[in-house]
């Protein structure tokens, strides 16, 4: 067969970049968003032969695997990626048996001459091979119904197949005039392809042999997009990219054989097409939708039938698959990237979702072009912004106060989004910019045949504008001579300019803002809100950062290994005493240059920083590789097993592995895990279970950090005897509550207040808790108030805390009182017998607090009510209680922290109360109003959100509480109510 290749045609969906020539992906760590789900669009699915577990590829550069039905997430895959659109991928397979995973997309990084398709190993999330010498972009991939093959198919670059057990190519056909976007096949033998020039190709293999049968154009449109061999092979369905109809075909012939009924299909396509797991029903899908979203049409009897329409998303659906009983995987495009299962009930025209994942990302889609809801102050440190499309749910975020208020939680300080400014839109002749293909200026076009504008902001001086598109961010002065241009991180769907343009500022579809010196178009910011509307986090390009409780995980660290490895990913947190720095956050828009902030920052705190290279080459922690388990990470173990066998590998960080950390359910387990000697040698632990389906964790350590956690779930084959208690009765309840309103030495210490409800706050929160009687074996508790609390006391309680508790217990802790940080940062309780001078021997320092509840057994819960209590510690107060928090919820640690306020305000008390504001949240939320769901439990989540909800509200936003609860802690229940 003759070969050769043709110039990519480029569709309007993918831009190819530049190719030059060089080896390997760049070694310099590359900060990435990790917020749990894809943060860009998820442009393929694939599913193993079971339905067990489906795959997910984005523009975000990871693959992502997830366990079905349940939607767990399973794993990450990481591949090498670059710099702009290097790394994106766009399709991928998972082998039948769910043991390999293909990933595909823009694979040529750093200049690498040709293109690879990568596979990793589910199970534990390594790249076994590298298959290469694809001559362009790979847009659709197919593993053969046993698994023995693999199918490519390539922007312009025709077909590749490889037999997997070698890794060899075994045939391939670049007579392809066009790109092909799908490969589908029926058994070992017979794979079909769709092309762009209008044809469908039918391949048989004989043996290790491919061989072209059939090259056949098909009716129905010009552009074929999707194919799909119905299970029994006898026909194949072709879906269309411009075109609203559906074609099947013939699964030998390729024959015309019927248009499925597309009637009402007025507009769009439906390019996406699958059949259902018994060939029963056909599905298909794409840009086309009702008032109720975008829709999937199903056809009964084989496509024959009536069709059904079922809204499955509020965009483009981008991916269908079948999954086992008539169900159907699909995805979608964002903002906030979706993959979801629709399970049809066609008798009674219902149907219900089930989704993937949860949001994440911010929906900044303005909907009214001549409205924007991104505003700002005259100086940038202001910005307001929406949460939902066309102006649901506003926020307001402050980065010199570090405070974000949402819609009615904070209604008092949103008046002040009125204040800011929407990018200005009058001055210039500037034409069809919202949406089109052909923004003008003066009747002339802005941009090339490819790229969307979306968003638009003139200078206030209309010397320039900016124009935000698919693709990028563009500056052009009043003639229409671009300035500068920079990539786009996701669609800039808002853009504004600051007062006297100094800087500008646009909102992606990747959920983040981005901050750019106006003048030199260097990005100096960027701001990711987490869908959740509680967590942000924002940092410069050089990583120096600034965040709410809990949001560190949200960024970290992508350290390329070179391409025939997996990436390695390390969360902010690893190097949070390099790289968290509000203090440089705080000076970057006023400098409009980081460099600058940084050594402004510095010379105040006399730090010295270096760079993240250096960073990782010292201070690396080590990564483990968990053995067992599967791809799923699970063990089915016997009712009455006690113990359960890992096994496991561990690659050094930066020093050696010093020691191992085995982890139930969060909490610390004796169990003797061995170091291993080398990454190659594998090693077994035994670790003692809980008579209960839990979650144990294993973390490597060295001297400069513990490795990210990997995870396994124990799970029981028998199921609970109907007759156990609906809540059965935990071990015992552990409480230490301590409340100090009057400090010994209070004449001495003027500027901490005497606290009026400290003392009875503790009481309180004791009594609350004695109640709980119908839930704990057994409750023992200490109350220190006062004088009955100096710091040597309160040492002893907390050590009493943690060689007490067993792994079935509870222990709750409520610190009330004044607490206080150092020039240093580093914080302290204040005991009754405070004294500056002694902070040491008079103060419960931070690290005291940190050993000791992280040390202990049981589930550990810390009630903070001291961070800046009474009138002790207002708006200049150097305690940073995220930072505090932060340290706590460490993977190590896993301390679930409830602090009453933010460092910045005041943690008030009430006279009508008489209480402080946040522990009586606390104890009304134990004694029943946290059974938010009604069951008579009050768990950590409701507590959580009583707590925040309800402070709030009594404080009229004055007092805005932290809370975390770190990632691996189980929704507790704390409380029965009474």
């Amino acid at each position: 067969m003759k070969r050769f290749l043709l110039p990519l045609l480029v569709h309007s969906a993918f831009v190819i970049p530049h190719v030059s020539f060089a080896a390997e992906p760049p070694t310099t760590p590359i900060l990435r968003i990790e917020a749990g789900m894809h943060t860009a669009t998820i442009k393929r699915i694939s599913t193993d032969a079971a339905g067990r577990q489906l795959l997910t590829v984005s523009y975000d550069k990871t693959a992502r695997l997830w366990e079905m039905p349940s939607g767990r997430l399973l794993r990450i895959l990481r591949p090498p990626i670059g710099e702009n659109s290097e790394g994106n991928l766009i399709a991928c397979a998972l082998s039948p048996d769910g043991r390999l995973a293909a990933l595909g997309g823009f694979t040529a990084i750093n200049g690498d001459p040709g293109w690879s398709v990568y596979i990793f190993d589910t199970a534990n999330g390594q790249m076994v091979r590298r298959l290469t010498g694809l001559p362009t972009v790979t847009f659709g991939l197919a593993f053969s119904a046993q698994g023995r093959f693999l199918a490519a198919v390539c922007g312009g670059g025709g077909l590749r197949v490889w037999e997997m057990s070698t890794g060899l190519e075994i045939g391939s056909d670049a007579e392809y005039t066009q790109q092909s976007y799908d490969v589908h096949w029926h058994d070992e033998e017979r794979l079909v392809t769709a092309c762009y020039d209008g044809n469908l190709r039918l391949y048989e293999m004989a043996g290790k042999s491919l061989r072209r049968s059939r090259l056949v154009p098909v009716d129905g449109g010009k552009r074929p997009y999707s194919v799909r061999f119905s299970p029994s092979g006898r026909f194949i369905a072709v879906g269309f990219d411009d075109s609203t109809k559906v074609s099947v075909v013939d699964g030998r012939s390729l024959a015309f054989l019927f248009h499925p009924d597309t009637a009402g299909v007025d507009h769009g396509t439906l390019q996406q097409v699958t059949w259902t797991d018994t060939g029963d029903d056909l599905a298909a899908a794409g840009v086309w939708g009702n008032e109720k979203g975008n829709c999937i049409r199903l056809w009964p009897s084989g496509g024959h039938g009536r069709p059904q329409d079922y809204p499955a998303a509020s965009n483009t659906i981008t991916d269908l698959r079948p999954l086992p009983g008539g169900r159907i995987a699909f995805s979608a495009f964002g903002p906030g990237p979706v993959t979801g299962v629709l399970a049809p009930d066609l008798p009674r025209s219902t149907s219900k979702l089930l989704w993937l994942g949860t949001t994440t990302v911010a929906d900044y889609r303005e909907g009214d072009p001549n409205q924007s809801h991104l505003r700002l102050s005259d100086n940038g440190t202001e910005v307001s912004f929406c949460y939902e499309s066309n102006g649901r749910t506003p926020a307001l975020f402050s980065i010199n106060t570090r405070k974000l208020d949402v819609e009615k939680e904070a209604s008092h300080s949103l008046g002040r989004i009125s204040s800011l400014k929407p990018p200005a839109r009058s001055g210039l002749p500037i034409t069809d910019w919202g949406g089109t293909k052909k923004p003008k200026l003066n009747g002339v076009a802005l941009l090339g045949d490819y790229e969307t504008s979306r968003s638009l902001a003139i200078s206030h001086d209309v010397s320039s504008f900016l124009l935000g598109t698919e693709w990028a961010l563009h500056s052009f002065t009043a003639g229409g001579q671009e300035r500068w241009q920079v990539p786009a991180p996701g669609v800039a769907w808002a853009v504004n300019l600051t007062d006297h343009d100094r800087l500008a500022v646009a909102a992606y579809g990747d959920g983040t803002i981005r901050w750019y010196d106006y003048d030199t178009h260097q990005e100096l910011l960027a701001f990711f809100p987490h869908a959740d509307r509680k967590r942000w986090v924002l940092w410069t390009p050089q990583g120096y950062y600034d965040c709410s409780a809990g949001a560190e995980e949200l960024i970290g660290w992508h350290v390329n290994r070179g391409q025939d490895h997996e990436a390695d990913f390390f969360p902010a947190a690893k190097f949070r005493e390099q790289f968290y720095r509000p203090d440089i956050i705080q000076l970057v828009l006023p400098n409009r240059d980081v460099a600058a902030a940084v050594a402004q920052a510095n010379a105040a705190a006399g730090l010295r920083t270096a760079s993240i290279e250096d960073t990782l080459r010292k201070m690396a922690p080590p990564v483990v590789e968990l053995t067992t388990g599967g791809p799923a990470r699970t063990l089915e173990l016997a009712a009455d097993a006690t113990e359960a066998v890992l096994t496991y590998r561990v690659r050094n960080g930066s020093t050696p592995v010093s020691q191992m950390l085995v982890l139930v359910d969060s909490r610390p387990v004796e169990a003797s895990a061995p170091i291993p000697s080398d990454a190659k040698e594998e090693v077994r632990v035994t670790v003692p279970l809980p008579g209960r389906d839990c979650v144990v964790a294993l973390l490597a350590g060295n001297r400069h950090a513990f490795s990210e956690p990997v995870l396994v779930t124990i799970r029981r084959k028998a199921a609970p005897r109907p007759s156990a208690p609906a809540v059965p009765k935990k071990g015992v309840l552990y409480v230490l509550a301590v409340g100090v309103s009057q400090l010994r030495n209070q004449a001495a210490l003027p500027d901490l207040a005497k606290l009026e409800y400290a003392d009875d706050d503790a009481t309180a929160f004791h009594r609350a808790l004695a109640l709980q009687t119908n839930l704990y074996q057994e409750i023992e508790s200490r109350v220190l108030v006062d004088d009955e609390a100096p710091a040597g006391d309160i040492l002893d309680a907390l050590e009493w805390v943690k060689n007490s508790t067993r792994p079935e217990d509870t222990a709750l802790i409520l610190l009330a009182g004044h607490g206080e940080s150092d020039a240093q940062g580093r914080y302290t309780f204040c005991a009754h017998d405070y004294d500056r001078n002694r902070r040491l021997r008079t103060g419960v320092g931070f690290e005291d607090i940190k050993l000791a509840l992280g040390a202990t057994k049981g589930e550990v819960v810390l009630f903070l009510d001291a961070c800046s209590a009474g009138s002790s510690l207002g708006a200049g107060s150097k305690v940073d209680v995220s930072g505090l928090v932060n340290q706590l919820s460490d993977s190590d640690s896993n301390i679930v922290v409830f602090a009453s306020s933010d460092g910045r305000t005041p943690s008030l008390e009430s006279d009508d109360l008489k209480q402080g504001l946040f522990t009586h949240c606390v104890k009304e939320g134990l004694n029943g109003k946290a059974d938010l769901l009604r069951n008579g439990r009050i768990t950590l989540s409701a507590l959580q959100t009583y707590v925040d909800d309800a402070v709030r509200e009594l404080s009229k936003g004055q007092q805005i509480p932290v809370i975390n609860i770190p990632k691996m802690v189980p929704n507790l229940t704390l409380g029965l109510v009474p």
